[in-house]
C-alpha cells in the first residue's frame, strides 16, 4: 500500500512540475517583449527652429505688372530721347511730387538698381550713373545731360503713394530716420553742401536679394536722391 500511494505522489509532483516552469518561462518573455517594445519604440524628431534673422531689403510697393512692357514688339523696354536711348529700364514720376523713380531691371522683373530723385534736382553724378547707350555703345556724360530730360518726360505717371517704400522713406525724410533704420553708415562723404551715406549689407543672410547696397543723399539734413542696389545672382 505505501509504495502505491508514493508512486501516486511522485507521478503528480512530475506532471505538474512543467506546467510551472511554463508559466515563468511564459511571464518571462512576455515581460521581454513588452520591454523590447518599450525600447524600440521610436522617439519624436527633435525640431530646431530657425531662429536667424534674416535682413528684409527695401523696395518701392511697385507691382511687376507695372513693369511690364505696356509696348508690343518693345521687350527691352527702350525709351529713345535724342541720339541716346534707355534699354531694360522702367521710368515712374509723379508731377506733383516732381519726382522719379527708375527701375533697372533684370530677368524675371528683378530689379537690380532703383534711382528715386527729384525733377529739378539731377545732378550729373546720378546722370553719370545710369546706364544709357548710344548706337549700342555707353552714351557720353555729355549725350547724357543734353538728353535726360527727354526721358523724365516719358516717364509713365503713377500715384504718389507709390514714392514712399515698403520701409517708409521719402525724399525729405531726415537723415536721424536713416540711422535709426539702418544704423550708422558704412561710408559717409560730403560734396558741394551734399552729404553722402551708404551702408552695404553683404555677409548677412537677406530675403530677395544677394547683397543689398543703400545710398542716401542728404542736403541740410533732408533726403534728396535715394539708390537702391541689389547685387545680381
Amino acid at each position: 500500500m505505501f509504495p502505491a500511494i508514493f508512486l501516486i505522489v511522485f507521478l503528480s509532483c512530475n506532471l505538474s512540475a512543467p506546467k510551472t516552469t511554463n508559466k515563468a518561462e511564459n511571464a518571462k518573455k512576455e515581460a521581454f517583449s513588452a520591454d523590447t517594445a518599450l525600447k524600440s519604440k521610436p522617439q519624436p524628431a527633435t525640431v530646431i527652429s530657425d531662429t536667424v534673422k534674416r535682413f528684409v531689403v527695401d523696395d518701392y510697393p511697385i507691382t511687376n505688372v507695372m513693369l511690364d512692357d505696356k509696348t508690343s514688339g518693345n521687350p527691352t523696354r527702350k525709351i529713345q530721347s535724342g541720339s541716346i536711348y534707355s534699354d531694360e529700364k522702367v521710368w515712374f514720376t509723379n508731377d506733383t511730387l516732381n519726382q522719379t523713380i527708375v527701375f533697372e531691371l533684370y530677368t524675371d522683373h528683378y530689379r537690380g538698381i532703383t534711382y528715386h530723385f527729384y525733377n529739378n534736382d539731377v545732378t550729373a553724378d546720378l546722370i553719370d550713373r545710369i546706364e544709357l547707350y548710344e548706337n549700342g555703345e555707353p552714351a557720353t556724360i555729355k549725350q547724357k545731360l543734353k538728353n535726360f530730360n527727354g526721358f523724365l518726360s516719358q516717364a509713365t505717371r503713377i500715384d504718389s503713394r507709390y514714392f514712399a517704400t515698403n520701409k517708409g522713406f521719402r525724399l525729405g525724410d531726415t537723415k536721424q530716420k536713416a540711422t535709426k533704420t539702418y544704423g550708422n553708415p558704412h561710408k559717409k562723404s560730403m560734396h558741394n553742401g551734399v552729404e553722402k551715406l551708404e551702408w552695404d549689407f553683404v555677409n548677412i543672410p537677406l530675403v530677395h536679394s544677394f547683397g543689398h547696397h543703400i545710398v542716401m543723399y542728404f542736403k541740410k539734413g533732408r533726403l534728396i536722391r535715394l539708390i537702391l542696389y541689389n547685387d545680381v545672382p
